[in-house]
């Protein structure tokens, strides 16, 4: 039996011995709900926590001057410490204190604890050690990434340590009061759950563990919680409350649910790249001969316009396949020089794909060309994240547009951005990708670049998206930036650094284009 949770607490009973009032700190070692106890009979309750105190608690003790030691009992053994009970009869009540104690001389020395020195500074010595111990278990509940608890049988709490203020600053004092509150903030498919797991351990006092999501306020944002918790059951059966720890484990759940699933993915990826290759050989196919009748057929031949349209269509579903082939490398691509607008341009298809079609998509590329010494893969990628996560913005009736500038070196770069202004710190080019979604809560705002950071479900987010687009971006000694308000939409930023010189010829900057243009290839058929 553990001891009590209350330095002292008192209780007032009527003359019958029936409970008039009590302390809430009774109540919770009690396992009480609050007000239950009032009207039932102190001794009745006593003996219902530990019947073995049936002889030393006489049925009318309050009807006298009482004092009496209450041994706490471990596998039916009594211990040395206790509860010392202390009852005072007034006119029409009594009034009893209880607090924990150390039992008697007698009894200690039964206990194999042994005479207590006579000598004061054993006594000192013993306080600075109590002392010294206290304050490293306070360090310990400060600096512990978890949050301790006890919480009540009706999924209220009577304790809970101050890491519970982190995830929920405006709701911690409402856990204590109301069990109802905490279960609302648990996700709605996990909540049957974590009633089940309560159910299944409420009555036997063996330590169990689960993890469940909760949504912390007001961002929306989803962690995972690993519950460690024992219950405390009376020598009846009675639970009392639960004692555990909160761990927040989102990092290591994320990492495992993407861990299961990469055995599938990777099979997965082998027959869609297998059926890819194929697709794209039957379209080669298609081509050719669309290609080869086209150039048969007079110009005011009915069946021109018609093989003339197959012919495109078919060079297009190519250059579709191939750019959907090039972002299923697993390694990255050497470093070239690209026309960023080029760039931009041919990866609309793929956007064109991600953002539905009820939706609209803004281009706003210019003429220029602005080519950039990168890896064309991880550009690719990066630009396909941010469509994503503006496509969750937008919706199905939502605007995206997508804009390419030159700037210079020096110029004012990120507009109204977050964070301390920015200039650009090379001639560069920056890219804007603008949604009408609902935007971002600013107090996200210094979490979302951050690895594993998501308000997604796992099944639908890992937390990697942007942060990976940050790496790309730093790696190409470029800027990564946004802006949001709530209710206009979100920008985000990216600045990447030119390769020619700002008095570069317009002939130059051709030149450069040329070299980033890559030429179509008609793909070969696989061996085997």
């Amino acid at each position: 039996m553990k001891p009590p949770p209350f330095e002292n607490t008192q209780i007032a009973i009527d003359k019958a011995g029936k409970i008039i009032r009590y302390q809430d700190s009774l109540g919770d070692w009690l396992g009480l709900r609050e007000g239950e106890g009032k009207g039932q009979k102190l001794r009745s309750l006593l003996l219902e926590r530990e019947p073995g105190w049936k002889d030393t608690l006489p049925s009318r003790f309050h009807s006298r001057e009482f004092t009496c030691f209450l041994p706490l009992f471990s596998e039916g053994i009594a211990t040395a410490s206790g509860i010392q009970v202390n009852c005072v009869p007034y006119d029409d009540f009594s009034s009893v204190v209880m607090s924990p104690s150390l039992s008697p001389h007698e009894s200690l020395k039964k206990a194999f604890v042994g005479d207590i020195p006579n000598d004061p500074r054993t006594f000192s010595a013993i306080f600075l050690r109590l002392q010294k111990a206290e304050a490293r278990l306070a360090d310990y509940l400060v600096n512990f990434p978890g949050i301790f608890f006890t919480q009540r049988p009706d999924l209220s709490f009577s304790y809970l340590s101050k890491g519970i203020q982190n995830l929920f600053p405006n709701d911690h004092e409402g856990f204590l009061r109301n069990g109802g509150l905490f279960l609302n903030f648990i996700f709605e498919q996990d909540r049957e759950y974590y009633l089940k797991r309560l159910n299944e351990h409420s009555e036997r006092p063996e330590t169990f563990s689960f993890i469940y999501r909760i949504k912390i306020p007001p961002i929306g944002q989803t962690i995972y919680l690993m519950d460690i918790r024992t219950p405390s059951i009376t020598a009846n059966g009675k639970l009392l409350s639960y004692d555990g720890v909160f761990l927040d484990v989102t990092r290591q759940s994320i990492a495992e649910h993407r861990l299961s699933h990469s055995v599938w993915r990777e099979g997965l990826a082998t027959l869609t790249n297998g059926l890819v290759h194929d697709f794209s050989n039957l379209m080669a196919g298609i081509f050719s001969i669309s290609e080869l009748y086209h150039g048969m057929l007079e110009k005011d031949d009915p069946m021109a316009n018609g093989m003339g349209q197959i012919k495109k269509s078919a060079m297009q579903a190519q250059k579709l396949v191939r750019r959907i082939i090039d972002l299923h490398r697993e390694t990255a691509t050497p470093r070239a020089v690209h026309d960023l607008r080029l760039l931009l341009k041919d990866q609309m298809d793929l956007v064109g794909i991600i953002i539905p079609r009820s939706a609209r998509v803004v281009t706003d590329f210019g003429s220029e060309t602005l080519p950039a010494y990168l890896e064309e893969t991880g550009f690719r990628q990066v630009i396909l994240n941010l469509a994503i996560n503006a496509r969750d913005a937008i919706g199905r009736t939502g605007r995206l547009k997508i804009s390419l500038r030159r700037v210079k070196r020096g110029e004012k770069i990120m507009d109204g951005a977050y964070g301390e202004s920015r200039k650009a710190p090379a001639l560069g080019a920056e890219i804007a990708l603008k949604d009408d979604g609902e935007g971002i809560p600013e107090e996200l705002f210094d979490k979302i670049l951050d690895p594993f950071f998501t308000t997604k479900e796992s099944d639908s987010g890992s937390g990697f998206g942007l942060y990976n687009a940050k790496l790309y971006v730093e790696d190409h000694k470029g800027l990564i930036g946004f802006r949001s308000i709530i209710g206009s939409g979100t920008t985000f930023y990216i600045f990447l650094p030119l390769i020619e010189d700002e008095n570069a010829s317009e002939s130059s900057r051709k030149r450069a284009a040329r070299r980033a243009t890559r030429e179509f290839v008609k793909p070969r058929k696989r061996k085997g």
